[in-house]
C-alpha cells in the first residue's frame, strides 16, 4: 500500500511541477494562496499582540486584496512560477526574495499614502515579508525533498543499484539529474572516487565510497550492480583499473549520453546507455561544417545506392536532417529497404522518401531510376564488401563493384547530375584480395571519368572517399564477436597480431558528407582513421564488457588468416602521397592517372569475362590493370608469378 501511494505521489508531482503552461499556473496559484495565508496570519498576529492598535490597520479584506494584487504583479514580473521546482536553486530563491520585497514595499507605500503610517502597519508589512519569504522557499524545499525521497525509496524490485564514478562537477550534475528524473530503472546509492580526501563524505546526501586497492569489495559489499560514468574521458581513464576490477562481477557499465546526441526522438529518460565497444576506442568526436553540407543538400533530389546497408542507411539518416527535397533509397534487399523506409517516414515525415527496389548491375533499371527522378546528388554505397566471400566469387565482385559503379556514373553524366560520391575502402590500397582490387578498379574508372569530363567542361563532380573498417557494419567482427560471446564462446580471431583501422558508422558517414561538400572533381579523399586496433584486444574488451574473464570463462581461439586477408591495411599505396584539406580529418590522395579510353576498354573486357564466369581470366585481367594487386592466402597467388 505504501508503495502504491508513493507511485501515485510520484506521478502526480511530476505532472504538477513540469514546466508546461498549466503547471506554471498551478504554481502561481499556490504561491498566491501562500501569500493570502501569510498576510492573514500576520494580520491576526498583530491583532492578538496589540488589539488596541487595530484602528491603525486597514480592513482585512482590503489588505488581503491589495497584498494579492501586488504579489500577482511581482510574481509574474520576476517569473517566480516558471522554474521547474524540483530543480530549484539559489537563482529561484533570489527571484522570490526580490518579488516578495517589491510586493511588500509597494504595499507599504500605498498604505502610507492611504493614511496608514502608524508603526503597527510598518510592523505588519515587515512580518508579512519575512513570513511569506520563508513559506515560499519552504514550499519549494519540500517539493525538492519529496522528489528525492521518492527517487531514493520508491524503487521497484527490478531496479539496479548504481553509483556515479567521480565527484567532479559533471558527475555531481549527472547524479542530481538521475535523482530528479527517471533513470532507466537505476537507483542511485552513492559515488565512487579514487580521491582519499573524499572518503566518508556525502554529496547530495549520498555516501562517497573511496577505492584504494580494488573496487570489488565496494561493489560486492554494497550489492552495487551499475557503475555510471558522466563522460567518455572518465571511462577511458578507468578502463584498465576500476572497469577491469569489476569485469566479472555482473556489473553494468553505463555511460551518460552526450546532450549533443539527443534528438526529438530522445529525452532525458534515455540519458544512460550501456557502454559499447565503440566507447572504449577513445576516438574524438568528428566536427563537420553544417553550413556547407546544408547548402549542398537542401531542397535537392538525393540518390543513395545500397541504401539498406549499414553505411547507406546511416548516410540516409544524416542526409534527412539537412532537408533535401527527395531522398531515393535504391537497393536490392527488399526487407531492410522497407524497414528503412518505415523508419524514415516516422522520424522525418516532412521529407519525401522514395524506396526503389533495383540492382545497380541492371542498366535498364538504373536508367529508369534516373529518367524518373533525375537525382542531383548521388551517394554510391552499393557494393560487395565481404573479403572471403568475394575471394570465392570474383566475377560477382566485378559485376557489383565495377559494372554497378559504371552504370550509376554513366547515367549521372547522361542525366546531368551535380555530384557523384563513391564510397571506397582502404582495402583498395595495395589490394591483397579480389574485393579490394575490384574497388580499386572502380576508383580508377571514376577518377579517369572525372578527368575526362574536366577537359570537356561538364559541370559534374566525381568524388571518391576511402576509409577503413566501420564498427558494427554488416559483416564486421563486432556482430560476430557478440554472437560468439552470447553463445558462451569461443571467440575466434584470425591471427594474434592482426590489426585494423576502425571508425564508427556515424562518424564515417559524417566525413563522407563533409568530403562531398568540400570536394573537388576527381579527388580521392582519405580519412584519418586514428590509431589501428588489434583485433585480439578488441575481442578481450568485448568479453570483459559482457562480464566475463577472457581466456578463462570465454576462450579466444586463433583460426589463421582467411582468404585474401592480410595482417594490416593501408590507406595509401607506395606511389601515393596525401595533402591536407580544410578539415583536419580529411586528406586528398594523389594517385596515378589513367586514360579513360584505355580504362573503358579494360573494364568492358573485365565485365565480359565476369559475365562468362571465367574466374581465372577475370582475376588475371584485374592484376594486369592493378599491378600492385598481390593475392594473400588465396588460390590466386599463383597468378602473381
Amino acid at each position: 500500500m505504501i508503495k502504491i501511494i508513493r507511485n501515485f505521489l510520484d506521478r502526480l508531482l511530476r505532472k504538477m511541477v513540469n514546466s508546461n503552461y498549466i503547471s506554471r499556473w498551478i504554481i502561481l496559484c499556490i504561491d498566491l494562496f501562500i501569500s493570502a495565508v501569510s498576510i492573514t496570519f500576520c494580520y491576526y498576529l498583530e491583532v492578538v499582540l496589540q488589539p488596541e492598535k487595530i484602528s491603525f490597520l486597514p480592513n482585512l479584506i482590503v489588505l488581503l486584496i491589495s497584498s494579492l494584487a501586488f504579489s500577482l504583479v511581482f510574481f509574474k514580473g520576476f517569473k517566480t512560477h516558471e522554474g521547474i521546482i524540483r530543480f530549484s536553486s539559489y537563482h529561484e530563491a533570489w527571484r522570490i526574495l526580490l518579488a516578495v520585497l517589491f510586493a511588500n514595499i509597494t504595499l507599504l507605500v500605498v498604505g502610507v499614502f492611504a493614511g496608514y503610517n502608524h508603526i503597527a502597519f510598518f510592523f505588519l508589512v515587515f512580518t508579512n515579508l519575512t513570513t511569506l519569504l520563508i513559506l515560499l522557499v519552504s514550499f519549494r524545499f519540500f517539493i525538492v525533498w519529496l522528489f528525492r525521497f521518492l527517487a531514493l525509496y520508491n524503487v521497484s524490485g527490478n531496479d539496479q543499484r548504481g553509483v556515479v564514478f567521480g565527484t567532479d562537477a559533471e558527475s555531481v550534475a549527472l547524479a542530481r539529474s538521475l535523482i530528479t528524473e527517471d533513470s532507466n530503472g537505476t537507483k542511485l546509492v552513492g559515488f565512487i572516487t579514487l580521491d582519499s580526501s573524499m572518503s566518508r563524505t556525502r554529496i547530495l546526501d549520498l555516501p562517497v565510497y573511496y577505492i584504494n586497492s580494488n573496487a570489488r569489495h565496494i561493489f560486492e559489499g554494497y550489492k552495487i550492480n551499475a557503475l555510471i560514468f558522466a563522460n567518455q574521458t572518465l571511462l577511458l581513464e578507468q578502463e584498465g583499473r576500476v572497469v577491469k576490477d569489476i569485469s566479472n562481477l555482473n556489473v553494468k557499465i553505463l555511460l551518460a549520453r552526450s546532450p549533443k546526441t539527443w534528438n526529438k526522438q530522445l529525452n532525458k529518460k534515455n540519458q544512460l546507455q550501456k557502454v559499447q565497444i565503440e566507447d572504449l576506442l577513445g576516438r574524438d568526436e568528428i566536427q563537420i561544417s553544417m553550413t556547407e553540407i546544408c547548402n549542398q543538400l537542401k531542397d535537392k533530389v538525393v540518390l543513395v545506392t545500397g541504401a539498406a546497408g549499414s553505411i547507406g542507411s546511416e548516410i540516409v539518416r544524416q542526409i534527412a536532417t539537412f532537408h533535401p527535397q527527395t531522398i531515393i533509397l535504391f537497393d536490392s534487399a527488399e526487407t531492410p529497404l522497407y524497414t528503412l523506409q518505415l523508419e524514415m517516414d516516422e522520424k522525418f515525415p516532412e521529407t519525401h522518401i522514395v524506396a526503389v527496389i533495383g540492382d545497380v548491375r541492371s542498366k535498364n533499371r538504373v536508367e529508369f531510376l534516373f529518367k524518373k527522378f533525375h537525382p542531383q546528388i548521388i551517394y554510391h554505397a552499393a557494393a560487395y564488401k565481404h573479403v572471403p566471400m568475394m575471394e570465392k566469387n570474383p566475377c560477382e565482385a566485378i559485376l557489383a563493384n565495377v559494372l554497378g559503379t559504371r552504370n550509376i556514373a554513366n547515367f549521372a553524366i547522361k542525366f546531368r547530375a551535380e555530384k557523384f560520391v563513391m564510397i571506397s575502402t582502404d582495402k583498395a590500397v595495395n589490394p591483397s584480395n579480389v574485393m579490394g582490387a575490384s574497388k580499386r578498379i572502380a576508383e580508377i574508372y571514376i577518377h579517369s571519368l572525372a578527368k575526362y569530363l574536366e577537359n570537356k567542361q561538364i559541370n559534374l563532380k566525381f568524388i571518391t572517399t576511402r576509409f577503413g573498417n566501420v564498427l558494427g557494419s554488416n559483416g564486421s567482427v563486432i556482430p560476430r564477436f557478440k554472437e560468439q560471446i552470447e553463445n558462451g564462446g569461443p571467440v575466434t580471431v584470425t591471427h594474434p597480431d592482426i590489426i585494423r583501422y576502425f571508425m564508427t558508422i556515424p562518424e564515417a558517414c559524417r566525413l563522407v558528407l563533409e568530403a562531398s561538400a568540400i570536394g573537388n572533381n576527381g579527388e580521392i579523399y582519405v580519412f584519418d582513421m586514428g590509431k589501428p586496433v588489434k583485433i585480439a584486444d578488441l575481442a578481450r574488451k568485448m568479453i570483459e564488457l559482457a562480464g566475463f574473464v577472457p581466456d578463462k570463462e570465454i576462450l579466444i581461439e586463433y583460426t589463421g588468416l582467411r582468404n585474401g586477408e592480410k595482417l594490416y591495411e593501408e590507406l595509401l599505396n607506395d606511389k601515393e602521397i596525401v595533402k591536407p584539406t580544410l578539415h583536419e580529418k580529411i586528406m586528398v590522395a594523389k594517385v596515378r592517372t589513367y586514360e579513360l579510353r584505355e580504362i573503358t576498354k579494360v573494364v568492358s573486357e573485365l565485365i565480359a569475362l565476369s559475365n562468362k564466369v571465367d574466374i581465372i581470366a577475370t582475376v588475371t585481367k584485374m592484376k594486369e590493370l592493378v599491378p600492385e594487386f598481390k593475392s594473400r592466402n588465396s588460390i590466386f597467388e599463383t597468378l602473381d608469378h
